[in-house]
Order: structure tokens, then sequence, then C-alpha cells
């Protein structure tokens, strides 16, 4: 039984598209803006994935960001793949609210 069900799983993985490639560039500058209380509008307040996607962060700026359960440093780049359907609100130093609600779906 168990040979008969390795095929089926092995071309569940192997069979499955690529999913997209989203990449969020934070600007020199972006922490001071938000500091000055200015409307900085590097990423909308929700963001939607779905399984298989990719996110990228690449950090300009020269103090660390937090998206949701992401923190990127100074200078730094970061990469996330998402591998199972979630939905959250987290914190978010990139909204003057300080939130944002991540959506991973399953298609």
């Amino acid at each position: 039984m168990l040979i008969a069900a390795i095929p089926v799983v092995v071309s569940r993985l192997v069979d499955q598209p690529d999913g997209q490639t989203h990449t969020i560039d934070i600007p020199p500058g972006t922490a001071q803006r938000l500091a000055a209380g200015e409307d900085v509008e590097v990423i909308p307040d929700e963001l939607d994935f779905k399984l298989r996607d990719v996110l990228i962060i690449v950090n300009r700026d020269s103090v660390k960001h937090t998206i949701g359960p992401f923190e990127v440093g100074p200078g730094e780049q970061s990469e996330h793949s998402f591998g199972e359907a979630a939905a959250f609100n987290s914190y978010c130093s990139l909204h003057p609210t300080g939130s944002i609600r991540i959506s991973i779906g399953d298609g």
C-alpha cells in the first residue's frame, strides 16, 4: 500500500505550479517620514498571498522594519515562501496604525 501511495504524493509535489513573487521595497528615509507623521504608502494594510507564493522584502532604510512575523534589518533583504494557508493580524512598522492583515489562501 505504501509503495502505491509514493507516486501520488510525489506527483502532487512535483506538479504544483510555481507561486508568484511579490517584492516589498522599503525606501531610504521611510522611518524618518513615518516619525514626522507623513503618510508613507510602501504597502497596503492588507496583503493577500497564495500557497507557494514568495515574498521578498528589501529594506533600504537605515532602521529595522517589521511586517507581520518578518523582521528585516537596515540594508538587508529577506525571502519567505508560503506553504500553508493562514490569516492573521499583526504588527507592521510601515503603517501609522501599527497593524497589517496577512492572508495566505490555498487557491
